[in-house]
């Protein structure tokens, strides 16, 4: 298979590492580069994008290339798809990442988690962009996209990006429960995608199952020697002075569990933590 990955932040740079078995072709201009004739020219089985701007400060303080980078070039790509495969005879797959960060919770108003078919309720500017891109993608065509939302992406690679490096540098850490998802799930679930026969599409939320916080996990990272013992943050006093507001949010889905048989966050977590010790 041919695989093209637009996009070379944490989960781009990941996907081209761990997807050794298929031919992939990175993607590291714009979106906006990746043109009908190039599409035509490398004939790709499945194109991933997991380009767009994510840190939520910058992103509200400038809307307009944060709109181009999440709804506009997504959409306009998958476009091009669409014509690509209204007349070609084996479709092109298209494997978008949006976030868990869409839904204000960490619960809906029932108490319970979200799941795909939850209306969006995003809270802030770059959560409202990935609910606008994922309505607007499945408007063009819902039989060849798969959108997947991961929540609190974190490795063991020592990057900016990874929340396991976020979790080091803060001195509190809030008590709000929480969803996060393993690179090792995301590519568990993108070969799934890439190469299941049916059952691949649509909207997925992605995440190692369990609930935890970022202070518990702040608290795993200094009994491994990774930082001082966080101190505890309501979430009341965390949104007093962060701007824009911290997004918490607590994933569920159903399909996801039952095909992608995800391993529990408390295993996942204290594995990625002694590898991110030992890297």
């Amino acid at each position: 298979m041919k695989i093209i990955i637009v996009g070379r932040g944490e989960v781009g740079s990941s996907l081209s590492d761990a997807l050794t078995e298929f031919d992939i072709h990175p993607w590291t201009m714009d979106i906006d580069d990746l043109t009908s004739a190039e599409i035509e020219r490398i004939h790709p089985d499945a194109i991933i994008n997991a380009a767009g701007k994510t840190d939520l400060k910058w992103c509200e303080e400038n809307p307009r290339e944060t709109f181009r980078c999440n709804i506009e070039a997504p959409v306009r790509l998958y476009q091009r798809i669409t014509t690509h495969n209204s007349s070609s005879v084996k479709p092109i797959r298209f494997l978008h990442f949006s976030s868990g960060c869409i839904w204000d919770g960490p619960y809906d108003a029932t108490g319970k988690p979200f799941t795909p078919l939850h209306p969006a309720r995003p809270a802030v500017f770059y959560s409202w962009t990935k609910a606008a891109a994922d309505q607007l993608l499945l408007a063009e065509d819902p039989t060849s996209v798969a959108i997947l939302r991961p929540r609190q992406i974190y490795s063991a690679r020592h990057t900016t990006r990874n929340t396991i490096s976020k979790l080091i540098t803060y001195p509190g850490l809030v008590t709000t429960p929480n969803s996060m998802t393993s690179m090792e799930v995301i590519i568990k679930t993108v070969r799934f995608c890439l190469v299941s026969k049916d059952n691949w599409n649509g909207v997925w939320n992605i995440y190692d199952p369990g609930v935890t916080t970022p202070f518990e996990v702040g608290k795993m990272l200094a009994e491994a020697g990774l930082r001082k013992m966080p101190a505890a943050i309501e979430k009341s006093e965390l949104d007093a002075f962060h701007k824009p507001r911290r997004v918490d949010t607590v994933l569920y889905d159903d399909r996801f569990e039952k095909v992608i048989r995800p391993e529990p966050f408390e295993q996942v977590i204290k594995r990625t933590i002694a590898q991110f010790k030992s890297a």
